[in-house]
């Protein structure tokens, strides 16, 4: 169906309604609301990224739903929803760049200022032919209407291309261009055509992939499932590139992801269990995770611990199994505390988010052993003595009152120039200082300024939130 124009705006007509949801406002109403009837309310911090199935309503509805339903109460002032073309190659990303998407329940106005932003990199083009049968994006946007009560706009966007330096670049332009008011919604399907069994256990594997926000993962894990020959598998997830493009934005923005729902169509009463399509609805947020739970904690100790057995040589098996638990993808600032007979033995530390939890303990851990230029390298008689501890950061907030200081609870960064200090909170817990003293100690111990430089108005004060835990006993 061709795009119609009215009052010089050009407008683009539903291409699947009656297809794929209703065409009847009353019905098209009715039958999202009945999805999000039967979904239950989850808490989340606010959605940045989605990832959502686009087969027929009837099929995928009740699983998309799960990941609009967390959009209640938030508001949004663009959503950026990313597909591949189910009908034609596109190697750049190909932006739809008409004025109105209609559906049934209304009219959404396409972000042409923002349509203009992405195209100065040369690997996002205006490209309107692939959109006008393309149905992947379509879908969603009826829930989008239903669930988003503020004025929105949209931006429309579909490729096939899975140069990894392309969809970097292209999740770049959009990072630099958007902000927490942009929902990005990566529309795919998953497994296409194996049996039930099949498609559970390759969705399981490409989900898993997905929450490790490496798009190559991603790659490798489709090509072995591929090279297994799953009888009537076609494709691990038809909107690849799109999902690779969401993950590069959740990694380099920290995102935390979750899975809320996976189904396939051969949990509906209208498909069969021989030939099924795979659906699942996932999240990213920020700071989902603030903090390790009991297993993940034990995760993070067995694994800095593993990294001094390896660096002596008592060991030749590395510790993986971190890579199981989704925070350890995720950029933290970390510190390691050795210690022996309660004495501090070693101690580095790393505040900024720049690198995964998991790599970052096992650097860290090295570093607070071996580079410590307060000790000596730690020798491996010492190794049996030492206890662990791990104190895992929250992100830095700029403060402007030290009255916001918790001592105990609040780490604090004073930078000035190339000047900089940290304490972390168990310093004041382990001192009983008072704020003074521990912000002139700051200031003079680690900073090397003037003891109240905290009261320079040119000195920039943080503070950040740490959880701390430890081996409960010696090796």
């Amino acid at each position: 169906m061709s795009p119609s124009q009215d009052n010089n705006q050009i407008i683009r007509q539903p291409t699947v309604a009656g297809q794929f949801y209703p065409d009847n406002q009353k019905d098209l109403n009715q039958m999202i609301d009945q999805f999000f009837n039967n979904t239950s309310n989850k808490k989340t911090n606010k959605p940045h990224i989605l990832i959502l199935p686009h087969a027929g309503y009837v099929f995928s509805g009740q699983t998309a739903s799960h990941g609009f339903k967390t959009l209640q109460n938030h508001s949004y002032n663009t959503v950026i929803i990313l597909g591949s073309s189910h009908n034609l190659p596109i190697t750049n990303l190909a932006l739809y760049s008409g004025d109105i998407i209609k559906t049934p329940l209304g009219n959404v106005p396409v972000n042409k200022e923002l349509i203009k932003k992405l195209t100065q990199n040369n690997n996002i083009s205006i490209n309107n032919d692939p959109h006008i049968e393309e149905h992947s994006l379509e879908v969603q946007i009826p829930f989008l209407q239903k669930i988003l009560t503020n004025d929105w706009q949209v931006v429309l966007g579909l490729i096939n291309n899975h140069d990894p330096q392309t969809l970097e670049s292209i999740s770049q332009t959009i990072q630099q261009n958007t902000d927490d008011n942009t929902l990005i919604i990566a529309s795919s399907d998953l497994s296409h055509y194996p049996t039930y069994n099949d498609a559970v256990y390759s969705d399981n594997k490409i989900i898993k992939a997905i929450l490790t926000k490496n798009a190559s993962q991603l790659e490798n894990t489709t090509k072995s499932i591929i090279q297994e020959n799953l009888p009537g598998l076609d494709t691990c997830a038809c909107g690849a590139s799109a999902i690779k493009i969401a993950m590069h934005l959740a990694n380099n923005l920290n995102l935390t992801g979750q899975l809320l729902d996976s189904t396939n169509s051969g949990d509906t009463q209208f498909g069969d269990k021989d030939k099924v399509v795979g659906y699942a609805s996932i999240l990213f947020t920020k700071n989902q995770l603030k903090y390790l739970n009991q297993q993940e904690k034990q995760t993070a100790l067995q694994l800095a611990r593993n990294t001094l057995e390896q660096e002596f040589k008592l060991t030749q098996k590395k510790f993986k199994e971190y890579n199981n638990y989704p925070i350890f993808s995720e950029k933290r600032g970390v510190f390691v505390t050795l210690n022996i007979n309660h004495q501090l033995r070693g101690c580095i530390g790393l505040i900024e988010s720049v690198q995964a939890l998991g790599p970052g303990i096992i650097e860290i851990t090295k570093s607070a052993a071996f580079n410590d230029p307060r000790f000596q390298p730690l020798s491996q008689k010492e190794l049996e003595d030492v206890v662990i501890e791990i104190s895992v950061l929250t992100p830095p907030q700029p403060i402007n009152n030290i009255s916001k200081i918790e001592l105990g609870k609040h780490g604090v960064i004073i930078k000035k120039g190339l000047s900089s200090g940290v304490f972390l909170p168990q310093v004041a817990t382990d001192t009983n200082w008072s704020l003074e003293e521990f912000l002139n100690h700051l200031c003079q111990d680690k900073t090397g300024l003037p003891s109240n430089c905290y009261q320079d108005p040119d000195v920039k004060i943080y503070t950040f939130e740490a959880q701390v835990f430890e081996e409960k006993t010696n090796h």
